[in-house]
């Protein structure tokens, strides 16, 4: 988005983490240009379109592999969280799965152009391309016959270079050190949990050898076979692009990066259906069946991800009262853990006037803006705090500090914490417009609140702030001079607030 804002289409070409992600950042323009305010939902319907789009392309392409609408449901139901369903920015692993459709395509259909599109999009979407040229290589050597399919290799060629272009050039993708171990782990991480890690994660082991067993007899079966060859290949293919991408004792298909199963799960789910579709065995039947059915119940624990509400209408409405402000942006769902969109008073003015669905607020938003630290950043000092203790009104019930017990020279740390988050209290401060001071929380905060005692402003549930952030009071609708109330209204252990304030 702020490329978007920066440079305006010309940003497509742009990289992301070293590559290319055009489809992703065309959702992000398209829905930034139709409404800043409803881009939330609006970019989540377009990414959701997106995956119905694959799904139907999955289910009724004529490929060489069985399944057809059992395909696309291998898709959804997969045993690993769904971090990459329904967000914009991770879209690009829907569109990469027609890469593996591509390489399965019936020649003798009359759809070029369709499979043309798809190479275009999403090669330059997604270094999986990388992977699936060698087999678009591999049918050009069975079909050199066909000048539709040297072309359309051609152009996947063509696309593989420019991302590996900009791979090389933009000095920012990543690779994880590969070892001995690495291929050990594979087993049971990629192998067993697709079946059982979710459940009965202590068994990974063993399902993962009977899995990988399953997977070279029904090959040594069928040695004629390019389809299953295909798919042994992919599945390899995306493991170690997994695993090179970050380090496998980091990845688990619920906690850890899940995005990282999505493709080596979707590939052993398609040749599972194989097995359990085509094989002349019984035994191999029934044995990839018995695993479909398994990694179906595996998936429910991990089915659902709940994303926190960032209140993003609100953010924006208090955007123009401010002369930069921060927008938050979601990492993984957590409010705990965002990005910052920082914007102008102008860019946020800019943005709003164009906005069909924008209606001005009857409430100032939010009173302050909040100011994080990046890591690398110096940390918070005593300047960076305007609010003097002599500012505190009398009735203080804070009288405990943070967890940490947190200390700075000329700094006084006033918190809900005494021996537990329990404790629960209010503070009052008298402050001008224009003041700062440095605030901290737990991860809860149903029952944290600070009211500006202001016309135009409501009672504001207080941000989630692991380390110390810094709270701006300067929205230009606040009054010369106002109360600010905190409060800790509760009891649980998790639940607690502190402020820093000037010792003088």
């Amino acid at each position: 988005m702020p490329g978007f804002f920066q440079n305006g289409l010309t940003d497509l070409l742009e990289p992301v983490n070293g590559y290319l992600i055009v489809v992703p950042k065309m959702i992000t323009m398209l829905s930034v240009s139709i409404s800043i305010t409803q881009y939330p939902m609006i970019s989540t319907f377009l990414a959701c379109g997106v995956m119905l789009v694959v799904f139907y392309i999955v289910a009724t392409a004529p490929i060489h592999i069985h399944g057809g609408i059992l395909l696309a449901a291998a898709c959804l139901l997969l045993p690993s969280n769904p971090e990459v369903f329904g967000l914009p920015l991770y879209s690009f692993w829907w569109t990469s799965i027609l890469l593996f459709v591509v390489v399965f395509w019936n020649a003798n259909q009359n759809d070029w152009i369709l499979r043309a599109v798809i190479i275009i999009m999403a090669s330059l979407s997604s270094p999986v391309c990388i992977a699936t040229l060698p087999l678009l290589w591999v049918r050009v050597c069975f079909l050199r016959k066909n000048p539709r399919e040297i072309s359309l290799t051609l152009l996947a060629t063509s696309c593989v270079a420019i991302q590996i272009w900009i791979m090389i050039h933009s000095n920012i993708y990543v690779v994880s050190q590969i070892n001995i171990a690495s291929f050990y782990l594979i087993i049971t991480k990629f192998i067993g949990s697709y079946a059982i890690g979710n459940i009965f994660p202590m068994f990974r082991w063993y399902f993962g050898l009977f899995i990988l067993s399953l997977l070279i007899v029904t090959v040594l079966r069928d040695l004629r076979s390019p389809a299953k060859w295909g798919l042994a290949y992919l599945l390899c293919a995306t493991i170690l692009m997994s695993i090179s991408r970050l380090s496998i004792n980091h990845l688990h298909q619920a906690i850890g990066s899940p995005r990282y199963f999505f493709f080596p799960f979707i590939i052993l789910s398609w040749f599972l259906l194989q097995i359990a579709l085509t094989e002349t065995s019984r035994l191999l039947r029934m044995g990839a069946l018995f695993i479909l059915c398994l990694s179906i119940l595996n998936a429910i624990p991990v089915l659902d991800r709940k994303h926190d509400d960032l209140n993003w209408a609100t953010h924006l409405a208090s955007c123009p009262h401010f002369k930069e402000y921060e927008l938050p942006v979601h990492i993984d769902g957590n409010i705990a853990g965002t990005w910052a969109l920082k914007l102008t008073k102008q860019q946020c003015n800019s943005l709003l006037d164009k906005d069909p669905f924008f209606k001005p607020a009857v409430t100032g938003g939010f009173p302050f803006r909040v100011i994080r630290k990046h890591p690398d950043d110096r940390p918070f000092e005593q300047n960076d705090v305007t609010v003097a203790i002599n500012k505190v009104q009398p009735g203080n019930e804070w009288l405990g500090a943070d967890p940490q017990k947190s200390h700075k020279n000329g700094i006084v740390v006033l918190g809900s914490f005494m021996d537990s988050g329990a404790g629960t209290g209010s503070l009052t401060l008298k402050m001008r417009r224009g003041d700062k001071l440095l605030y901290r929380s737990g991860l809860l905060r149903s029952g944290q609140f600070i009211e500006v005692q202001a016309p135009l402003f409501r009672v504001t549930t207080s941000p989630v702030a692991r380390e110390w952030v810094q709270l701006d009071f300067s929205n230009d609708l606040l009054p010369d001079e106002f109360s600010v109330i905190f409060s800790d209204r509760s009891t649980d252990w998790h639940e607690w607030s502190a402020i820093m304030l000037k010792a003088d």
